[in-house]
Parts: structure tokens; sequence; C-alpha cells
């Protein structure tokens, strides 16, 4: 029997799964050396926690999944909330295993959407609109947090003063480029073509005869998103916002549940830089970068080590653990159902 060849795509993606293996083992060796803690002082605060304390948290996580599901109904009119509901658990499930896992749970989604007789140009649109807002909601809201924290008093060491005034500027701008890209055709077709220069100029310099061509891919998926986009641009913003506001309370509970008193001013810019590091694409759902920025973050202002790891830890347990086992058995679920029904079907027919 011959072996399966190695693609240069397959290479590609054992070799991000390897790394993102590599980086997680790392983190949980560089973590407690850069904060100054032990993973058995944060296991030992997380012991103490009750059921109710624990119940309550994940009533409040439950909250923001279901407020979440307004952004996508406003992204794909027609969609119902429990159908929203569904693609986001079974999308996050998958997502949140593997590096670069948004692709494959767009395709857990897509699959869904087949079912439900979503054509896959209104599947596209709805992937687009609702991964583009919550793209700029964590930017916007991250940098908007941290920069107004530090415009508000907080104290930070002068180097983190500086990565954090200069990142969360060019972060905002990361944004507004994005918005300016699908909401005016003007501005989205000098950024493409900007991009086409500047990357066809690197590929000629390295020998590559490839040229992408991403002008008018842009313009035909902001001429398909921007009907969905006007008539439900207040729905989207607002389901973000509450999302977002709702995962901010969230991490509040969290360092609360643990034992520490954390001023809200230092929890904001916390929450900003989580969400930013949320998107790094190596690790699935940014995690290890996400929990150490947090945490070095809250340590560096004044936090206790372990109570300030140990609610970072217990609050992303329940932003991105936890989505793999309910989404995984909402999958499963969904999956025996239209297995029935199909055999159902057949057996009338």
């Amino acid at each position: 029997m011959a072996s399966p060849q190695l693609t240069p795509k397959s290479f590609a993606m054992k070799f991000a799964t390897a790394g993102a293996i590599a980086a997680s083992v790392a983190l949980l060796i560089v973590v407690p050396r850069v904060v100054g803690m032990s993973w058995n002082d944060v296991f030992a605060v997380l012991a103490k926690l009750s059921i109710t304390t624990v119940i309550a948290l994940g009533a409040l996580w439950w909250l923001g999944i279901w407020t979440h599901t307004f952004v996508l109904t406003a992204a794909l009119p027609g969609l119902s909330q429990r159908r929203a509901l569904l693609l986001n658990l079974s999308g996050s499930a998958v997502s949140n295993l593997v590096p670069f896992g948004g692709a494959a749970g767009i395709g857990v989604g897509y699959a869904m959407a087949k079912t439900w007789r979503i054509t896959p140009g209104n599947f596209a649109s709805f992937t687009a609109i609702s991964n583009l807002w919550n793209v700029i909601g964590k930017l916007l809201v991250g940098s908007a947090l941290v920069a107004g924290s530090v415009i508000a008093g907080l104290q930070l060491p002068p180097s983190m003063r500086n990565a954090v005034v200069y990142g969360s500027g060019a972060l905002l701008l990361a944004a507004l480029l994005l918005v300016g890209a699908f909401g005016h055709p003007v501005v989205s077709r000098a950024i493409s073509r900007g991009w086409d220069r500047a990357v066809n100029a690197v590929f000629a310099r390295m020998g590559i005869s490839r040229r992408v061509h991403v002008e008018g891919v842009l313009d035909r998926l902001r001429r398909a998103c921007s009907e969905s986009i006007a008539a439900g641009w207040g729905q989207l913003t607002a389901g973000v916002l509450a999302y977002m506001g709702l995962q901010a309370a969230l991490l509040a509970g969290c360092l609360l549940a643990v034992g520490a008193h954390t001023p809200l001013l230092v929890i904001a810019v916390a929450f900003g830089v989580e969400r930013i590091l949320s998107l790094f694409p190596f690790t699935p759902g940014g995690s290890g970068v996400a929990e150490l920025g947090s945490v070095a973050v809250l340590v560096a202002l004044g936090g206790d080590p372990a109570l300030m790891a140990a609610g970072v830890l217990l609050y992303r347990t329940f932003t991105f653990l936890l989505e793999i086992p309910v989404g995984g058995a909402s999958t499963i679920v969904w999956i025996l159902y239209r297995t029935r029904l199909a055999s159902r079907i057949e057996a009338t027919a």
C-alpha cells in the first residue's frame, strides 16, 4: 500500500500543529517564571471554589453565548437563534482544537447550513460579516480599553506603557482600515490595490511567479455583504458590544471568585489585552498567549501572581475550554437528529 504523499499544504498544517503544541508546552513552563508563581499555588486557589460560584459563572458565560446569537442572526437574515447558537458552539468546538482552526469551524458550519438550504453565497456573506464584526470588535474594544485605562490614570511600567500606547494606536488603525475596506468602495479598492502591489513585489523579489489579485475578490465580497450590513449594522454592533461586556463581567467575576479584589481599570486593561491576543492565529484561540499577556498585566499592576493566574485560568476555562465539549456534544446531537430524520423519511418514502 502506497504511503500518503506529503504535500506542501499537509506539511504546513503538520508544522503548524507541532508548533502550536510546542508553544503551549513552553508557555506552561514560561508563565510561572514570568509572573512569579507555581501551578500548585494556582490549583490550590481553584480547589477552594464552591459549586454555587462555578454555576453562577457558568450562567454568566451562557448568557454571553446566547447574546452572541444576535450578531449571527443579523449577519444572516432568516437564521433562527437556535440555529445560530448551534453554529456558534459547533464552530468554536472545532476551531478551539487546532491552530488556524477557523477554516475547519467554517467547514462544519457550512455542512450544517447546506441541510438548512442556505445557499453557498449567503453562507459566505454570513461568514465574512460575522467574523469581520468579531475581529473589529476585539480590536476596537481591546485597544480602546487599554488606551482609555492609561489615559484615565492607570500607572503602567514605562516599557509596558509605551508598548500599550503604540500598539493600541496601530490596532485602532487596523480596525478602521477593516471598516473602510468593507464600508466604502474607494477605500476598499485603495487597500486591496496596495495589498496586491506589496505582496506581488515581495513574490517577484523571491522569484515566485504566482501573483495575488485581492482587489476583485474583496470588491465582490463587499458588494455581496453590503445589503446585510446596511440592514443589520446596528444589531451587529450592539450584539458584539453586549457580548464583550458580558465577557468582561465574566473576567471580573472570575477574579472576584478566587479572592482577587481587582480595580475596574486594571480589569479593563487586562481584558483589552486578552481580547487582542485571542486573535493570535498560531495557537487555537490564542491559547497560552492570551493567558500569559493578561496575567502579566495583572501582576505588573500589583496583583497577587497566584490569584491573578487562577482568575484568568478560570475565565479562559469558560471562554475557551468549555466551548469544546459543549460544542462537540451539540454537534453530535445534531448529527443524530439528522440521521434519525433521514431514516424516517426513507421509511415513509
